[in-house]
């Protein structure tokens, strides 16, 4: 048996950067976990995402009471899309898995389907209901193809289909942005200038139609970003001044730092540096921390 698992972020291509935000894969076959570290432990997150469980089976916890009986969370499809999340989301496996995920900008996605990501909010459906004939060939395309070739094959060949519909369906002036308050800056401006219309009531619509969230909600997902990157970065570096990290966030004082991150990840920030670290359930926030770690 394999001695740990596996969970890696494979990065888009130029080409697909501003459309594609990353891919994830999770592989926990042959590997011995008790039952709490096959939990699954996700920020809130204005990314829309079309995943694929290519072995074992996932459950969604919809309550604290479904902590103790996981198997009694409400079973997930095996290919799923997903939208914005405005909560933290947890999952659990009942036994070694292999998934993947591929985690969209909203509003390349939406440009790139014709769908009002509105309804997906908060919500997890099988793909083949939700996504439209192209969008589902390509996805499907990708499933039949790792059962015959390597992941990577399987992945490469998926984000050249997805390149080729983006180029057809990408806005002339969008471009690759590293934080997401810059991005939602940047689908503010262009709900601002497409679409017939001017009003504050417009705009917000064909934001929200775009991204399936409100601004004042990708606003303070960005925040809390900023807040996740400043708390790695103090991290990495062995010592956090929390009062100083709530200062340097933008945050009125500490307990209203603690609010927001409660709010997206359902942890404080002590909870989550403590844990973060070495938790098998909290192998996503380790992925992030990746992400912070990027340069640029």
């Amino acid at each position: 048996m394999t001695a740990t698992t596996t969970s890696r972020i494979v990065w888009p291509r130029p080409a697909t950067a501003g459309c594609i935000f990353c891919m994830i894969v999770r592989d926990t076959r042959g590997v011995r976990l008790d039952q709490a570290q096959r939990f699954n432990f996700f920020p809130a997150s204005p990314l829309c995402c079309v995943s694929w469980l290519l072995a074992g089976d996932w459950h969604l916890i919809d309550g604290l009471e479904q902590m103790e009986q996981p198997w009694t969370g409400t079973r997930l499809p095996p290919f799923a899309v997903s939208g914005a999340q405005l909560r933290p989301l947890v999952s659990w496996n009942p036994g070694g898995t292999f998934a993947v995920s591929i985690a969209f900008y909203p509003d390349a996605f939406s440009a790139m389907t014709g769908l009002d990501l509105a309804p997906l909010t908060g919500r997890m459906v099988a793909a083949d209901e939700a996504l439209p004939q192209p969008m589902l060939e390509i996805c499907q395309n990708f499933l039949d193809a790792v059962q015959h070739t390597s992941i990577e094959d399987g992945l490469s060949a998926l984000e050249r289909n997805i390149e080729i519909m983006w180029s057809r369906a990408r806005p002339a002036e969008a471009t690759p942005i590293r934080w997401l308050k810059d991005w939602t800056r940047s689908v503010v401006l262009r709900a601002a200038l497409s679409g017939p219309g001017r009003s504050t009531r417009q705009i917000s619509r064909r934001i929200k139609s775009s991204t399936g969230v409100s601004e004042r909600d990708l606003q303070s997902l960005g925040h809390t970003e900023q807040l996740y990157a400043k708390l790695h970065e103090a991290t990495q570096k062995g010592v956090v001044d929390w009062a100083n990290l709530a200062a340097s966030t933008g945050f009125a004082d500490q307990a209203h730092m603690i609010r927001r991150l409660r709010q997206h990840t359902g942890f404080t920030p002590s909870q989550l540096r403590s844990r973060a670290a070495s938790d098998e359930a909290l192998w996503a926030y380790r992925l992030l921390g990746q992400y912070f770690s990027l340069e640029g």
